[in-house]
């Protein structure tokens, strides 16, 4: 994990790099502390999410994300141009040793499952042995099962 440069001097950690549609995209973990300097780029997407399933407030969000520091921010931008962020993912550690994704957004949201293994791999060294989608889409299926998840009611779930 390397840091690099974001948007208003935001420190990230960058957890993988790869070509998309031939533009290179950071995957990266935002430090807690480091959430307000790219808030307003964010904030919108997760107000998407927000009315589209009803997830609290932006409030709630950035207090969980930024303040309490109970969840995680992950982002997937574009390289050269950090403006163009494609996706974020908010996503918590539970005790009892679950990796929960709880939520994504953006212009290319579906592209966390590219990451999967990147997530399984922060997950495990994070000393979880399962990870669980909360709120998953029956559409995902198909793709979570490629990913080793199976359907436990309604949430995904890996044991790592």
């Amino acid at each position: 994990m390397a840091p690099v440069n974001s948007p208003k001097k935001c420190i990230c950690l960058v957890y993988e790099r790869w070509y998309k549609n031939g533009m290179q995209v950071e995957f990266s973990a935002v430090p807690p502390d480091q959430i307000i300097y790219i808030w307003d780029k964010i904030a919108p997407l997760f107000e998407k999410l927000i009315q589209g399933q009803g997830y609290g407030s932006l409030e709630e969000m950035f207090d969980s994300l930024a303040i309490q520091k109970r969840n995680t921010l992950w982002i997937a931008w574009e390289k050269k141009n950090k403006d163009n962020i494609l996706m974020v993912l908010s996503t918590r550690l539970v005790e009892g040793g679950a990796f929960e994704i709880l939520g994504c957004a953006g212009k290319d949201r579906y592209l966390w499952m590219d990451y999967f293994k990147t997530i399984e791999r922060f997950a495990k060294d994070s000393d979880c042995n399962r990870i669980q989608v909360r709120n998953g889409r029956r559409g995902w299926k198909r793709d979570l099962e490629k990913q080793g998840m199976k359907v436990t009611g309604y949430t995904f779930e890996k044991k790592i």
